[in-house]
């Protein structure tokens, strides 16, 4: 499963459907969510578009253009959960893994001070979902 960083940390805590996004965007947030429930699998830590973005309505086929965040705004989140998390572009890692890391980590410091989403109250970052405690 490749998915950029913000998507490997900030798919669990949101939490949104976001129906906009289109059926194959949904789809694909289901199959995410399941690996994660059940533990199965890897994570290859992409740089740039991944699994999530190219069914998303918000992708242009090089791009995010989600008016609440753009590929460019999108790139400088996904740095700093990089550096939040400590894993590197290219990485593959298994998902017991990533669940213990995002767990060990939350809340990141860029996610309970500085992110769009949390200062608009669209997330809490320091919930975190029941297959993840």
């Amino acid at each position: 499963m490749r998915l950029r960083p913000h998507h490997i940390y900030c798919f669990h805590i949101l939490g949104l459907t976001d129906p906009e996004r289109g059926q194959d965007y949904l789809i694909a947030r289901q199959q995410i969510e399941e690996a994660f429930r059940q533990e199965k699998g890897e994570v290859e830590v992409t740089e740039g578009p991944d699994m999530l973005c190219t069914p998303c309505a918000y992708f242009d086929g090089d791009a995010c253009t989600h008016p609440n965040g753009d590929e460019t705004q999108v790139r400088k989140w996904d740095a700093k959960i990089l550096r939040g998390l400590d894993i590197e572009y290219g990485q593959t890692i298994k998902i017991d893994k990533v669940k213990r890391l995002i767990k060990k980590n939350a809340p990141l410091d860029f996610c309970a001070n500085r992110c769009p989403y949390s200062r608009a109250d669209k997330c809490d970052p320091k919930k975190l979902p029941d297959y993840l405690k």
